[in-house]
Protein backbone atom coordinates (compact mmCIF):
# COMPACT_ATOMS: atom_id res chain seq x y z
CA UNK A 1 0.00 0.00 0.00
CA UNK A 2 1.26 3.48 -0.76
CA UNK A 3 0.00 7.02 -0.22
CA UNK A 4 1.20 10.37 -1.46
CA UNK A 5 2.01 13.03 1.14
CA UNK A 6 2.66 16.76 0.86
CA UNK A 7 4.99 18.47 3.37
CA UNK A 8 5.66 22.16 3.94
CA UNK A 9 9.24 23.44 4.45
CA UNK A 10 10.52 22.49 7.90
CA UNK A 11 7.99 19.70 8.45
CA UNK A 12 9.35 16.49 9.97
CA UNK A 13 8.69 13.46 7.78
CA UNK A 14 10.68 10.95 9.87
CA UNK A 15 11.89 11.44 13.45
CA UNK A 16 15.07 9.78 14.69
CA UNK A 17 14.46 6.98 17.22
CA UNK A 18 10.75 6.66 16.37
CA UNK A 19 9.44 3.21 15.66
CA UNK A 20 8.19 3.37 12.12
CA UNK A 21 7.46 1.16 9.21
CA UNK A 22 7.64 1.76 5.54
CA UNK A 23 9.85 3.90 3.39
CA UNK A 24 9.49 6.97 1.21
CA UNK A 25 10.24 7.91 -2.37
CA UNK A 26 10.90 11.57 -3.07
CA UNK A 27 8.61 12.77 -5.84
CA UNK A 28 9.21 16.53 -5.80
CA UNK A 29 11.11 18.99 -3.61
CA UNK A 30 14.04 18.40 -1.27
CA UNK A 31 14.57 16.92 2.17
CA UNK A 32 17.30 17.29 4.80
CA UNK A 33 18.68 14.25 6.64
CA UNK A 34 19.86 14.76 10.24
CA UNK A 35 21.61 12.40 12.66
CA UNK A 36 21.77 13.67 16.25
CA UNK A 37 20.81 17.17 14.97
CA UNK A 38 23.75 17.23 12.53
CA UNK A 39 22.85 17.81 8.88
CA UNK A 40 24.26 14.86 6.93
CA UNK A 41 22.69 15.18 3.52
CA UNK A 42 20.18 16.93 1.31
CA UNK A 43 18.16 14.71 -0.99
CA UNK A 44 16.66 16.44 -4.01
CA UNK A 45 16.50 13.95 -6.86
CA UNK A 46 13.06 12.54 -7.70
CA UNK A 47 13.01 8.79 -7.17
CA UNK A 48 15.35 8.90 -4.16
CA UNK A 49 14.40 6.35 -1.48
CA UNK A 50 14.73 7.15 2.22
CA UNK A 51 13.49 5.66 5.49
CA UNK A 52 14.08 2.05 4.50
CA UNK A 53 16.75 1.15 7.06
CA UNK A 54 14.37 0.76 10.01
CA UNK A 55 12.41 -1.95 8.20
CA UNK A 56 15.51 -3.69 6.91
CA UNK A 57 17.25 -3.73 10.30
CA UNK A 58 14.13 -4.00 12.46
CA UNK A 59 15.27 -0.96 14.46
CA UNK A 60 13.93 2.52 15.24
CA UNK A 61 14.50 5.29 12.70
CA UNK A 62 18.22 6.13 12.45
CA UNK A 63 17.79 9.74 11.26
CA UNK A 64 15.39 12.64 11.19
CA UNK A 65 14.22 13.74 7.76
CA UNK A 66 12.67 17.19 7.26
CA UNK A 67 11.23 18.86 4.20
CA UNK A 68 13.62 21.56 2.97
CA UNK A 69 11.14 22.90 0.42
CA UNK A 70 7.53 22.15 -0.35
CA UNK A 71 7.92 18.42 -0.82
CA UNK A 72 5.88 15.56 -2.21
CA UNK A 73 6.72 11.99 -1.19
CA UNK A 74 5.11 8.62 -1.68
CA UNK A 75 5.07 6.50 1.48
CA UNK A 76 5.15 2.74 1.05
CA UNK A 77 3.92 0.72 4.02
CA UNK A 78 5.90 -2.48 3.92
CA UNK A 79 4.53 -4.44 6.86
CA UNK A 80 7.07 -7.16 6.10
CA UNK A 81 10.23 -6.40 4.13
CA UNK A 82 10.55 -9.99 2.88
CA UNK A 83 7.04 -9.88 1.41
CA UNK A 84 7.76 -6.54 -0.25
CA UNK A 85 10.92 -7.93 -1.84
CA UNK A 86 9.22 -11.05 -3.14
CA UNK A 87 6.21 -9.14 -4.50
CA UNK A 88 8.14 -6.13 -5.89
CA UNK A 89 11.67 -7.13 -6.90
CA UNK A 90 12.07 -3.84 -8.80
CA UNK A 91 11.74 -1.91 -5.53
CA UNK A 92 14.19 -4.30 -3.85
CA UNK A 93 16.77 -3.62 -6.57
CA UNK A 94 16.30 0.15 -6.15
CA UNK A 95 16.78 -0.18 -2.37
CA UNK A 96 19.94 -2.27 -2.89
CA UNK A 97 21.40 0.29 -5.30
CA UNK A 98 20.51 3.13 -2.91
CA UNK A 99 22.24 1.40 0.00
CA UNK A 100 25.30 0.55 -2.10
CA UNK A 101 25.62 4.18 -3.24
CA UNK A 102 25.34 5.42 0.34
CA UNK A 103 27.99 2.95 1.50
CA UNK A 104 30.32 4.04 -1.30
CA UNK A 105 29.91 7.73 -0.34
CA UNK A 106 30.37 6.98 3.36
CA UNK A 107 33.51 4.94 2.67
CA UNK A 108 34.94 7.80 0.60
CA UNK A 109 34.16 10.32 3.34
CA UNK A 110 35.88 8.09 5.91
CA UNK A 111 38.92 7.77 3.65
CA UNK A 112 39.01 11.56 3.21
CA UNK A 113 38.82 12.12 6.98
CA UNK A 114 41.49 9.47 7.54
CA UNK A 115 43.95 11.41 5.38
CA UNK A 116 43.82 14.42 7.70
CA UNK A 117 42.95 12.95 11.12
CA UNK A 118 45.28 10.84 13.25
CA UNK A 119 42.22 9.55 15.08
CA UNK A 120 41.21 7.47 12.06
CA UNK A 121 44.53 6.57 10.49
CA UNK A 122 47.97 5.47 11.43
CA UNK A 123 50.76 6.52 9.15
CA UNK A 124 54.05 4.74 9.68
CA UNK A 125 57.39 6.47 9.29
CA UNK A 126 59.03 5.61 6.01
CA UNK A 127 62.45 4.09 6.43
Amino acid sequence: MHIQEEHRPGATIIKQDDIGSGFYILEKGAVEVYKDDILLNILMYPGTIFGEMGDILGKPRSCTVKARTRTTVTKYETGNIETLISEHPDIAIKILKTLANRLERTTQKLADVSRVSTVWSVERDKQ
